[in-house]
């Protein structure tokens, strides 16, 4: 009896711990706002989102490219905070060949669409998750969701509260994709504890988001007006995972045999900082850090457009000086752990002496 009773306090306790421990969690954006950020132009304006979605478009081909390299197939697949669908998108819109393309490009462009025949044909079921309804199903309509041969599952849920019923069951989906979302998450740590958890054995995942050093050019210019104009500086930018901590990220969430690297997406012709942030404002990319100020200064804005065509301006053949802006996009590969996954061998085995091989 004295037994049973300690044990019942015991998990009584451990109760009121655990949500504690999730009061007291360090929040960093404010996802109630960026709900709002993401769900507004898709809503009034989906002729405009339409244009920006340039960027996930383009991240969505280099994810693509990398599943070609992965040979099984993908029988039920989770796109989690999948925006509109571009992955499945772009698996159906056939890469042009440049005008200006030699022969290596075409071959790389053939390979490209031949890859997309591959992945779709693998995939049966694809399984949509993100917090908005509005730009989740702004684009159902469209051709690539018919073409589709599998079945395609929309869930609006919160990416960071993982409580959708798709989310319930673990040991599920044979593969995970995110890309640019999981950026905007507060518990990180426990988001990919938790895409880990819903895989089955072995399953894939593969994920982007945005690295420290993206917009760079925008954060130093506004950091160097508002110290000139203000004499201090307000959180305008979104603080951002670095590359060396993603493999301890995923290692601490259970995930193994890693692959993780970096590329820079530049988008050039900005004809002013103005145009730079009206593109993040449409993608739903702005800040949304609980700390943000809400109110940028005219001669703020000003000061900071002058710096950036003296920092980072390109002129282009006409003389004319537009402003690039630098999207560091991290990609990161993980398995979840399996008795079958091929394991290093034991420390002392190996036959071959690194001296006569360096």
């Amino acid at each position: 009896m004295f037994k049973s009773l300690t044990s019942k306090r015991l998990l009584a306790t451990s109760a009121s711990e655990n949500a504690a421990r999730q009061k007291q969690q360090f929040n960093v954006f404010d996802r109630s706002a960026k709900l709002l950020q993401r769900s507004r132009t898709p809503k009034l304006n989906p002729q405009e989102s339409r244009k920006v979605e340039y960027l996930r478009d383009e991240v969505a081909i280099r994810t693509i490219e990398r599943l070609a390299f992965i040979t099984r197939d993908f029988d039920r697949l989770l796109d989690f905070g999948s925006h509109l669908g571009n992955l499945i998108k772009n698996l159906f819109e056939e890469s042009k060949v440049p005008e200006t393309a030699d022969s290596a490009d075409i071959e790389i462009c053939k390979q490209l669409n031949n890859d997309k025949k591959t992945i779709r044909s693998k995939i049966k079921e694809l399984v949509m998750l993100d917090s908005s309804k509005d730009i989740l199903f702004r684009d159902i309509e469209q051709p690539f969701n018919s073409q589709f041969e599998g079945k395609i599952i929309r869930n609006v849920g919160d990416e960071e509260a993982f409580d959708h019923e798709c989310l319930e069951e673990s040991n599920q989906y044979d593969a995970v994709i995110s890309n640019l979302s999981l950026h905007w998450i507060n518990d990180l740590p426990g988001t990919l504890a938790n895409i880990n958890r819903v895989l089955k054995p072995d399953g894939l995942f593969m994920g982007t988001l945005f690295g420290g050093d993206t917009l760079y050019e925008l954060r130093t210019s506004l950091q160097l007006a508002e110290l000139e104009r203000k004499g201090g500086m307000s959180p305008r930018m979104s603080p951002l995972v670095h590359l060396n901590d993603v493999g301890s990220l995923l290692n601490r969430a259970g995930f193994s045999m890693l692959t993780i690297d970096s590329e820079d997406i530049v988008v050039g012709g900005f004809p002013d900082i103005a145009s730079v942030c009206k593109d993040l404002q449409l993608m739903g990319e702005q800040n949304s850090v609980l700390s943000r100020s809400n109110f940028l200064p005219r001669d703020v804005m000003l000061a900071a457009n002058e710096i950036y065509k003296a920092l980072h301006g390109e002129t282009d053949e006409h003389g004319n000086v537009t402003l690039p802006a630098t999207f560091s996009v991290i990609f990161m590969i993980g398995w979840k752990k399996s008795e079958n996954q091929p394991q290093p061998l034991a420390r002392g085995t190996g036959q071959i002496n690194l001296k006569d091989v360096l």
